[in-house]
């Protein structure tokens, strides 16, 4: 007859019916299973392999510090919330002290979304009074797939100039001689803004051009142009040779 010690083990026994890894798949009062590990060979688990609740609190962002609302947070392959206008999502994990939960997010339309996933570990911080725990945070991006650019022109006091951006006229300079253009664009894209003086042909420059390249960030480029009036050279009139007076001369 089998003892008790001898069936103890080879319950608990490593590939024994006790001895495996369960993952929790219910979703509940905002409580994901994170990985539950049951220790084996009869041995307690260890505070790391221990079930605890973890708070943790997702920052969804277009740019560091803009919220971002519409984000779809998923832990372990399941949605635990959708950002709100904050950029929040609140949740509880549940797991074992250490574990690494694979978060991943969808970013709305119009934003680039991410190519790799996160990987959370779930530690118990407490407050430095040691009367509290502190939750967990994550910061998620998505960055706009379009970025806003402004061309600002600033000449010195020619009006009715056209802008040129790539060619085509996007605006014309004011009485003080500004102009203040805004469009959006990727990143990295090249513009060539030109200043086209071919109705103004006294001023010189003749079509001063610059380049710019939009970063990964909304941007400001600023073409300052600084024009002279060519004035007409005046014309050398030649002199006209005084005729000779006409001698008389007397033949006798």
């Amino acid at each position: 007859m089998p003892t008790l010690t001898s069936m103890f083990s080879r319950t608990f026994a490593p590939g024994g019916l006790m001895a495996r890894r369960l993952v929790t798949g219910f979703v509940g009062a905002g409580v994901i299973g994170a990985g539950l590990v049951v220790g084996g060979c009869g041995s307690p688990q260890t505070p790391q392999q221990r079930t605890a609740t973890f708070s943790v609190t997702f920052i969804a962002e277009a740019d560091p510090g803009v919220p971002l609302a519409g984000v779809v947070v998923k832990a372990n392959g399941r949605e635990v919330g959708r950002s709100d206008e904050f950029g929040l999502v609140q949740t509880m994990l549940r797991g074992p002290e250490g574990a690494g939960v694979e978060i991943a997010h969808e970013c709305p339309d119009g934003h680039v979304q991410p190519r790799e996933s996160q990987t959370l570990r779930l530690h118990d911080f407490r407050s430095l009074d040691g009367d509290g725990r502190s939750g967990l945070d994550l910061t998620l991006s998505c960055t706009p797939a379009r970025r806003r650019v402004a061309f600002v022109v600033r000449t010195n006091g020619h009006a009715d100039i056209p802008i040129k951006v790539n060619g085509q006229e996007v605006a014309r300079t004011n009485a003080q001689g500004f102009a203040y253009v805004v469009q959006a664009a990727e990143p990295g894209r090249t513009f060539r803004m030109t200043l086209d003086t071919s109705e103004l042909p006294k001023l010189r420059p003749q079509n001063p051009y610059q380049q710019f390249t939009l970063g990964p960030r909304d941007d400001v480029f600023v073409f300052a142009q600084t024009f002279e009036v060519e004035e007409p050279r005046p014309v050398r009139r030649r002199a006209r040779r005084r005729p000779e007076p006409i001698r008389i001369i007397r033949l006798n």
